[in-house]
C-alpha cells in the first residue's frame, strides 16, 4: 500500500469511532455511514483494507463496500479532493518521511481534541428514533440527510457544556435539552458550537458556545472549498441547503481570519428589505469590497430555509443567489432598488 493512501487512512480515522489498526493494511472503526449498531455501542464492523492492489471499505453491518476514495467522499469531501490530488495529481515520487504508524501517533496528537472525542455524550440525531423531537424538528425543517449526521442532541446542555468549556455555567439549578450545531475549524478541531432549544417557551432560543475564543465564529469552515466562491449566510441552517455555504452565526466577516485565504466570498443575507439593520450590514460589506446577493424581488421568503420550505428546491435558490449576486457599483444600485427602508 502506498504512503499517500496510508497518511490519508491516518487523518481520516482521527475522525472515526474506536479506530484502531487490527494488522498489516487492516483498520476498524465503527461504520461513519450508517451508525453502525444501535445496540450496543462497543461494535465496530467497518473496516479499511488492501485487496488485490485497491483499498477497499466494508461495513458489516449496513453491508456498503466501496473503493477507499469513495468512502473517504462520504466522510469529507474535500479531504477526498486532497487525497486524490496528492496521490495523483503530482508525478513526482515522493520520498517516505516515516513510517505511517509515526504518522498516525502525529496526527492523532495533533487532533486529540477531535470530532468523536469533543462531542462524547452526545446523541447523533440520525442515530435517533423517528418519533423522537429532535428528528421530527430536522426532518419538519427539510434538513438534508447529509448535515442532519453532523447534528447532535443532548439532554443536558449545560452539563454537556460544562465538560467542554470548564465552568461556563457554574453551578446548574435548571437544564435543559437542545439540538448541537457543531462548528469545526479547517483542520476538523471543535471551535464553537450552538445549543438549539425546542422549546417554544424557552427565552433564548440559540446559545452559541465558543470553545477556542481565538479562532473565526464561523460555521463550515471544514467544509469550505476555497479555490470556488465561497457562500456566506447568517444562520447554519440556512448555509446547509447551499454548495460551498458557511454561516456567520453572527460574527463580523469584515473582521474575520478567513479573509486572508484568497477565495471569493458572496455574502447572502436574509431577505428582509425592510430591516435596516440588514440593509446596513449589506452596504457595509459592499463598501468593503465583497460580492453580495440582492435577492430577487418576486422571493418574499426572509430566509432559505423558509423558501424550502415554501416549496422552492436548493437548486433553484442556488441559481437565483448567482444570478442576483453583485459587486461594487452594480451591488450598491441593486441594493438602492430592493431596499425599503
Amino acid at each position: 500500500m502506498d504512503y499517500i493512501t496510508q497518511k490519508y487512512i491516518g487523518i481520516v480515522g482521527v475522525r472515526l469511532e474506536q479506530f484502531k489498526k487490527r494488522g498489516k493494511n487492516l483498520w476498524n472503526c465503527r461504520c461513519p455511514l450508517c451508525g453502525d449498531s444501535q445496540k450496543d455501542k462497543t461494535k465496530a464492523r467497518g473496516f479499511i483494507f488492501e485487496y488485490e492492489g485497491d483499498v477497499m471499505y466494508k461495513c458489516h453491518n449496513c453491508g456498503v463496500s466501496t473503493g477507499f476514495s469513495n468512502f473517504l467522499n462520504d466522510v469529507d469531501p474535500n479531504l477526498k479532493k486532497q487525497y486524490v490530488l496528492e496521490k495523483f495529481g503530482n508525478k513526482t515520487k515522493r520520498k517516505n518521511p516515516e513510517t505511517v504508524d509515526d504518522f498516525f501517533k502525529s496526527v492523532k496528537k495533533k487532533f486529540k481534541t477531535s470530532q468523536h472525542n469533543r462531542l462524547q455524550g452526545l446523541e447523533r440525531v440520525d442515530r435517533l428514533p423517528s418519533d423522537h423531537p429532535a428528528v421530527k424538528y430536522v426532518k419538519g425543517r427539510k434538513i438534508p440527510e447529509e448535515h442532519i449526521k453532523r447534528l447532535y442532541w443532548t439532554d443536558t446542555f449545560q452539563a454537556w457544556t460544562n465538560t467542554i468549556v470548564k465552568n461556563k455555567f457554574g453551578t446548574i439549578k435548571f437544564d435543559e435539552a437542545r439540538l448541537i450545531i457543531p462548528f469545526f475549524s479547517e483542520s476538523g478541531d471543535l471551535i464553537a458550537f450552538q445549543g438549539r432549544t425546542l422549546n417554544p417557551k424557552s427565552k433564548l432560543r440559540y446559545i452559541t458556545i465558543m470553545v477556542d475564543e481565538s479562532v473565526c465564529k464561523l460555521y463550515g469552515l471544514d467544509k469550505m472549498d476555497t479555490t470556488k466562491p465561497v457562500y456566506v449566510l447568517e444562520g447554519p441552517i440556512d448555509s446547509m441547503f447551499i454548495p460551498n455555504a458557511i454561516a456567520m452565526a453572527g460574527s463580523d466577516m469584515a473582521k474575520t481570519c478567513v479573509l486572508d485565504k484568497g477565495a471569493e466570498f458572496v455574502i447572502v443575507m436574509d431577505n428582509e428589505n425592510r430591516n435596516k439593520e440588514i440593509v446596513g450590514k449589506i452596504e457595509g460589506f459592499i463598501d468593503n469590497g465583497f460580492s453580495v446577493c440582492i435577492w430577487d424581488e418576486n422571493i418574499i421568503e426572509k430566509d432559505v430555509n423558509d423558501m424550502v420550505l415554501k416549496g422552492m428546491t436548493p437548486e433553484s435558490i442556488f441559481e437565483s443567489i448567482k444570478r442576483h449576486t453583485y459587486k461594487g457599483l452594480q451591488a450598491k444600485m441593486a441594493l438602492s432598488k430592493w431596499s425599503r427602508v
